[in-house]
């Protein structure tokens, strides 16, 4: 008798002797519990396939010695040599049906695991405990539009608003004021024609900026790099799956301190005017949002 690497006792009847998919994801049955059945069902496998490998060899030795002549009698080799193959074919037969079945619980198990995986997943992300890949898309979205507003736009407002323009000194606030405003603007340009479904251009948002008095002549390449930065933020903001939007309607002077982050940095005072909105992910805590860029007016902080 052939020692298959289980005894029957242990062998299950059937594929419903394994919980159902509804009791493993009901927390009934923890994913270590499914990673250690899993790795008995490998081994068992694996005990299958070893038995295998010695039956084959056995019954080649057997052929072996027949065809050299080796033993008592032709007749009584090959008659040992019928009796293997009989084993043989009995045992394939048995084995096929036990692979199967180890096999079908295998998959069973593997699904199950994948559910409890994806489940404890999903509980990370809905607590805040674990960011998903389209989070983390977002939040790579978010450095590119920082820089953008906090970099790149700060260097195209002086040159919009040259230190020598004596116009900017009538403006409440001065020239710090006056580069603000420039960039304020210049993201409702950037970013406002995007909610119409039509990219920036540069030669747009340079009349457009030239109109309402600013300096432009000099400063092409950096709003030709703007507009290629902002397009290219807006074309990534809609690839990913999970919706996101920057918050143009909000109320500054009713942002409490921390929901908001100053664009004169250096400056103490009230929330005066938005600079640049906040970038929001649906779903998302407010906390986690890239906080709008405002500029601080004279007066008591909040």
């Amino acid at each position: 008798m052939y020692d298959y690497g289980w005894n029957d006792h242990e062998a299950p009847k059937d594929a419903h002797s394994a919980p159902s998919i509804r009791a493993a994801g009901g927390g009934q049955y923890s994913e270590e519990w499914w990673l250690g059945r899993l790795n008995d069902l490998q081994q068992r496998l694996a005990a299958v396939e070893a038995w295998q490998h010695n039956v084959d060899a056995r019954a080649e030795q057997q052929a072996a010695k027949a065809r050299r002549g080796i033993g008592s009698s032709p007749q009584t080799d090959l008659a040992h040599l019928r009796e293997t193959v009989g084993r043989v074919s009995d045992g394939v037969t048995a084995m096929a049906h036990r692979v199967d079945h180890l096999e079908a619980r295998l998959r069973q198990a593997e699904v199950l695991l994948e559910r409890l995986r994806s489940a404890g997943v999903r509980d990370a992300i809905a607590t805040g405990e674990a960011p998903s890949d389209m989070h983390r898309r977002h939040a790579q979205i978010k450095e590119r539009y920082q820089r953008l507003i906090d970099q790149d736009l700060r260097g195209l407002a002086k040159e919009l608003c040259p230190a020598d323009g004596r116009q900017w000194d009538q403006l409440a606030g001065g020239l710090q004021a006056a580069r603000a405003r420039a960039v304020g603007e210049t993201v409702h340009l950037l970013f406002g024609c995007a909610q119409h479904g039509t990219p920036a251009t540069a030669e747009g948002v340079q009349a457009a900026l030239a109109h309402r008095g600013y300096a432009t002549e000099g400063a092409e390449l950096r709003l030709r790099k703007a507009v290629d930065t902002a397009n290219g933020i807006v074309r990534d903001m809609a690839d990913v799956d999970l919706p996101a939007s920057l918050l143009f309607d909000v109320d500054v002077t009713a942002l409490a301190e921390g929901e908001y982050q100053p664009y004169n940095r250096q400056d103490t005072g009230v929330p005066g005017f938005l600079v640049a909105p906040a970038y929001a992910v649906q779903g998302e805590a407010p906390e986690h949002h890239l906080k709008a860029f405002v500029f601080l007016a004279p007066g008591e902080a909040p």
